[in-house]
């Protein structure tokens, strides 16, 4: 898949828009992603970046929010927003016929947004009721207490949603400050795939083209990653658990081979661990490896949920897998599997305008070109079991290892732990 019909064009003012042309699909979906998340907020900011996806949709100098809804609504078009710790994207998908629409309302709400302070307060309660149902929700909440304790306080390890202070704290000037500061030509960029008109560039230019960038953007350097372990007291059935170490950014040319240690190490129902701990012992439901890959940086854990007599069992099983594969790797069977899960989810995973779209952005974000799906199997291909256990020694060390649990206890029932 070399995505051949792939393009890049740079306005005036540093603007970036990236295309593709699919001419076998009648849908297009367009998407505008700034570079601004959770890394860019200072403390007394958290959570401003969600509240500004969240605003967007609640009017502009030329429509107010049910006509922002209706004008896509009424097309059968859909649109929508989401923030990630370093990026926010506004996106939408319609049939080829009516791109004219989703450009002028995305790029409107993008521009023009009023951020009217009567609205602002009444999104700050729904979010305020978002941060509580979270707290609520401790096998989501405890992916964000590992991530704050291993980035030792750096900007990404803070919860997209913010806290009850901060939101509360938010005013107007406060939104226009921070817009001002992030929002801007150089660091943002429109991705469009699907059945695009030749002028696609243009369409595009006539709404953003004279926009200017009104700041120089400063990006937080990576943290400093130092092993801990952490204890949050909640009364809850299970214990949920995240267990992990330093990782990679998604420019690291080890991304891949450590993709595939992640995937035989628990990132399938085959995997070692899900069928250690599960399928052979019982001891959990939930029971996945996963890892988080910023611009510089990443993080790489394993996440469980047990009971709190079990939780000493689990680590342990979770340490000896880290042992196992720094000294005896994996076998060839595991391997070559993992080779073809890993090129397997990511092909079905781009089979809809929406997510081509994405991909287009994320790579323009991270590597400033279109990465290929052939680029990437290529390098998948070429991982060996050395490349496994070089890896595990290099990030499975005591150093890292970083221990949060959330549950009903008093106290950890281990003082250090080691792979």
């Amino acid at each position: 898949m070399q995505i051949p019909n792939s393009k890049k064009k740079i306005l005036p003012n540093g603007l970036r828009v990236v295309t593709e042309e699919i001419p076998s699909l009648r849908s297009i979906a367009m998407g505008i992603m700034v570079g601004a998340g959770p890394v860019n907020e200072t403390a007394a900011e958290s959570g401003i970046s969600h509240l500004i996806e969240h605003m967007l949709f609640k009017g502009t100098s030329k429509r107010s929010a049910y006509e922002i809804a209706h004008a896509l609504d009424a097309v059968g078009g859909k649109m929508n927003a989401y923030t990630a710790k370093e990026q926010t994207m506004y996106y939408a998908v319609v049939l080829d016929k009516h791109l004219d629409t989703a450009i002028d309302v995305l790029c409107d709400i993008y521009l023009n947004s009023l951020f009217n302070p009567k609205e602002t307060e009444l999104e700050k309660g729904v979010i305020l009721e978002e941060i509580k149902m979270y707290e609520d929700t401790p096998d989501e909440l405890i992916h964000d207490l590992f991530a704050q304790k291993i980035l030792q306080g750096h900007p990404a390890g803070k919860s997209t949603l913010g806290t009850s202070k901060t939101v509360k704290s938010f005013k107007k000037d406060d939104i226009l400050n921070y817009i001002n500061t992030w929002y801007s030509p150089k660091n943002t960029i429109v991705s469009l795939a699907g059945d695009l008109p030749k002028d696609i560039d243009k369409r595009i230019a006539d709404h953003l083209g004279d926009w200017k960038s009104k700041h120089k953007i400063h990006l937080p350097p990576a943290p400093k990653i130092e092993g801990t372990m952490t204890l949050k007291h909640k009364k809850t059935e299970q214990v949920h658990l995240c267990l992990g170490v330093k990782g990679l950014a998604q420019t690291d040319e080890d991304f891949y081979p450590y993709a595939v240690l992640d995937s035989i190490l628990g990132g399938s129902m085959s995997s070692r661990l899900f069928q250690e701990v599960r399928e052979k012992r019982g001891l959990a439901y939930s029971i996945y490896s996963t890892s988080a890959s910023f611009r510089n940086f990443g993080i790489a854990y394993v996440y469980a949920g047990t009971s709190k007599e079990n939780l000493e069992k689990v680590v342990n099983i979770i340490l000896e897998e880290f042992s196992k594969i720094k000294k005896q790797g994996v076998t060839e069977a595991e391997l070559e599997k993992a080779r073809e899960y890993l090129k397997g989810t990511l092909v079905l995973g781009l089979e809809s305008t929406i997510s081509r779209m994405s991909w287009l952005a994320k790579s323009e974000y991270h590597f400033n070109r279109c990465i290929t799906v052939d680029e990437i199997f290529a390098k998948v291909d070429k991982i060996t079991n050395e490349n496994i256990i070089r890896l595990a020694n290099r990030f499975f060390q005591d150093k890292y290892l970083t221990l949060a649990v959330i549950g009903d206890l008093k106290k950890l029932p281990f003082k250090k732990i080691h792979c």
